[in-house]
């Protein structure tokens, strides 16, 4: 495992990797998102390329493929497979990130607060899928795409308890609020009060609409900051729920995807924010992580195709 992460994301930065799903399901290795990963056991050779087309790419930290996973029979077998897959492609110099999502309002289109029956089966998702990652070695965990304070609170003592660190990342869709009606700032504050070590915002959103929002996360907080945007563009007003629609988002984003150079404005403009943890979601490919390393001066494993070049023209 390379240096101590919390140290790094405080003291500098840390480049995460790019999105899987949409990808996994533009190569025809999966389908809707909610079974995408299931792609880890049967199609076990397509995610580990993409992980090491990440990580050739220059990213530091690559996340299991279990984002999205409903209790099932061979939960435990998919989780553990999936740590194996990260880590192979990770080597020694790479952190493996676990992943939480949630639980209780992933099928909800409406908000209703969470009875006690949904915070005890919650408090148990949480814990075994915390358990079934720790056991097979991750370095830390990304608890993301979370829209409810309340819902996050419960998972992140398990991770505690763990004793790696916990990287909580909100969403903001439609809104610039969460359920409970919280601002980025006060929300961030909120998990830090239940223990998150960084705390930020991903998905949903490109960096041009999720930027005032991590402004205001950082003015809120001092413990180090994540920002994930997707790779796609949106125009003012326009989110992944108005007007696109989420149940055709597979096709409707395909036209939307940002450049490279884009990406790498981003990263400049996140690096001087001071945000430690720098990465990218949906949409976001190995081309784009690259340009993120190239504006960090991260070395890639890429090959120097300039100097290929020059050899070839004596």
């Amino acid at each position: 495992m390379p240096s101590n992460f919390l140290d790094r994301v405080t003291e500098g930065h840390v480049l995460c990797d790019g999105g899987y799903y949409l990808e996994f399901e533009r190569r025809c290795l999966g389908s809707y998102a909610s079974k995408i990963p299931m792609g880890v056991l049967d199609y076990p050779e397509g995610v580990l390329e993409l992980h090491k087309e990440f990580a050739r790419a220059g990213a530091e930290v690559l996340q299991a493929m279990v984002w999205g996973v409903r209790p099932m029979e061979r939960e435990e077998e998919l989780h553990r497979k999936a740590v194996e897959l990260a880590r192979e492609a990770a080597g020694p110099d790479r952190f493996v990130a676990g992943t939480l999502s949630p639980y209780v309002y992933s099928g909800r289109s409406k908000w209703d607060p969470m009875t006690e029956e949904d915070r005890t089966r919650a408090r148990a998702f949480f814990e075994r899928r915390v358990d079934q990652q720790t056991s097979a070695g991750v370095d830390l965990f990304i608890v993301e795409t979370f829209y409810s304070v309340d819902e996050v609170s419960l998972a992140i003592p398990f991770v505690k308890q763990a004793g790696i660190p916990v990287v909580v990342t909100m969403t903001y869709r439609d809104a610039e609020f969460t359920r409970e009606g919280y601002r980025p700032g006060e929300a961030a504050k909120r998990l830090v009060d239940a223990g998150a070590d960084v705390v930020g915002i991903n998905c949903m959103r490109p960096w041009t609409t999720m930027r005032p929002l991590m402004y205001e996360v950082r003015e809120a907080v001092s413990v180090p900051l994540c920002a994930q945007p997707t790779g796609y563009e949106l125009e003012p007003g326009e989110t992944f729920n108005r007007p696109l629609s989420v149940a055709n988002l597979w096709t409707q984003v395909e036209p939307r995807v940002v450049t490279r150079f884009s990406m790498a404005e981003y990263t400049a403009e996140a690096r001087h924010m001071g945000i430690g943890l720098i990465g990218s979601c949906c949409g976001a490919l190995p081309f784009h992580v690259r340009a993120m390393a190239e504006a960090l001066d991260i070395a890639t494993d890429l090959p120097d195709v300039d100097r290929g070049y020059r050899g070839l023209a004596g």
